[in-house]
C-alpha cells in the first residue's frame, strides 16, 4: 500500500509562525488578519474582507494568492498548501476548504458550510461557479485503502465555468462538471457531467439539457 503523508500536519513550522497563525484566528478586525498573512508571505489583494474567526493555515504562505474584492464570511476555515482565489469571489459562513492544491476562479460563490477537500489531488474551480450550501467536493476516496489495504483513489476534480452545484450535493474524485451544467440538490456525482446538462439523484443521472 502506498504511504500517504498527511499534508494536514504543520511540517517545519516554527514557533513564530504558529503564534502568528493563532493570533490571526482571534483577531476581530479584517485589516489585522490581512496584515498577519502578508507578513507570513501571502499575496492578498485590495478590498479583501476576513470575517471574525476566519482563518487560513499554510506551511508556506508564499503559495497563498487572493485577488481583489474577495469576501470571507464568519468562521471560514482554510488549510492549504497551494491556494488561489480569484477576484470578486464570496466564501460563505463556516465554509471549510482543505488540501494540497485548491484553485478558485473569479466571481465564484461558495455558500455556507460548503466542504472542499483536496488532500491528495487538486480541485480546480473556474470562473462564475456557484456551490450551494453544505455541498461536499472531495478529490480522494480512502475506503478501499482503509478496508482492503489497496491504493487510494485520488483524482483531480474540475468545475468548469458557470456550473452550479446544488445544496448537499456530493462530487466524487475524478469528476468534471462542464460549462453551465447543473447538479441538483442532494445528487451524488460519480461521472463527468456534460455542458448545459441537469443531473439529479444517487448516483446522479442526466434528466434534460438546458
Amino acid at each position: 500500500m502506498k504511504d500517504y503523508k498527511d499534508i494536514r500536519e504543520m511540517h517545519g513550522v516554527g514557533l513564530f509562525k504558529k503564534a502568528m497563525i493563532g493570533i490571526a484566528m482571534f483577531f476581530p478586525f479584517s485589516f489585522l488578519k490581512k496584515s498577519v498573512y502578508r507578513i507570513l508571505g501571502a499575496d492578498i489583494g485590495n478590498n479583501v474582507y476576513f470575517g471574525p474567526q476566519s482563518i487560513i493555515i499554510s506551511n508556506d504562505y508564499r503559495k497563498i494568492k487572493i485577488g481583489n474584492n474577495v469576501f470571507f464570511s464568519l468562521g471560514v476555515a482554510i488549510t492549504a498548501e497551494d491556494l488561489v482565489i480569484g477576484d470578486d469571489t464570496h466564501i460563505g459562513y463556516q465554509a471549510l476548504m482543505t488540501g494540497k492544491k485548491i484553485d478558485i476562479g473569479k466571481k465564484c460563490n461558495i455558500n455556507n458550510r460548503a466542504f472542499i477537500e483536496a488532500y491528495y489531488a487538486p480541485i480546480i474551480i473556474e470562473d462564475n461557479v456557484t456551490i450551494a450550501g453544505s455541498a461536499m467536493i472531495s478529490s480522494h476516496d480512502g475506503s478501499f485503502m482503509n478496508v482492503l489495504g489497496k491504493e487510494m483513489i485520488a483524482k483531480q476534480i474540475t468545475l468548469k465555468k458557470q456550473c452550479f452545484i446544488g445544496n448537499n450535493a456530493v462530487i466524487l474524485p475524478g469528476v468534471t462538471i462542464n460549462e453551465k451544467a447543473i447538479v441538483g440538490a442532494g445528487a451524488v456525482v460519480t461521472k463527468d457531467v456534460d455542458k448545459r446538462t441537469i443531473v439529479v439523484g444517487v448516483p446522479a443521472k442526466p434528466i434534460r439539457k438546458i
